[in-house]
């Protein structure tokens, strides 16, 4: 290398010598076609390498689809997987089929309501709302507020 950097700096040094020397234009503009070459080559082995990537990750969303409806799952809930690698997605099948399967099993149940029973008013009235009642007696109001 040191040598075509001795002839681009003289180049009348190396005209005896019956090797071609080559200015810095030359030598650039082999560089730039080698580069040029060598990245369409590498652009087409990216191209390749990204249409491989397209077609497992459709495989894989495929193979969900396909075991949601073979475990009875409405296919809608794709949306909800985790499609990272086919171990995940098939863990997270497995979770939502649980789910599923359990709301599936308590929505035969009757729901129990807990706390106010609308028309079980049998219950004591407090110290508060009887001095309430006995002033509103007092006054000739009505006992009840839903009534004024």
């Amino acid at each position: 290398m040191s040598e075509q950097t001795n002839q681009n700096a003289n180049p009348a040094a190396g005209q005896g010598t019956g090797e071609k020397t080559f200015t810095q234009d030359d030598v650039n503009r082999i560089v730039q076609e080698r580069l040029a070459k060598e990245k369409a080559k590498n652009s087409g082995e990216a191209d390749f390498a990204k249409r491989e990537q397209e077609l497992a990750r459709r495989e894989l969303h495929m193979t969900a689809k396909e075991l949601l409806s073979e475990k009875g799952l409405p296919v809608q809930l794709f949306d909800a997987l985790n499609c990272a690698d086919e171990e995940t997605m098939k863990k997270s099948i497995g979770t939502i089929e649980k789910i599923f399967n359990e709301l599936k099993a308590n929505a035969a149940k009757p729901t129990q309501f807990k706390g106010f029973q609308p028309g079980g008013g049998n219950a004591k009235p407090t110290a508060e709302e009887a001095e309430d009642a006995a002033l509103r007696q007092a006054m000739g109001l009505a006992l009840n507020r839903k009534e004024a």
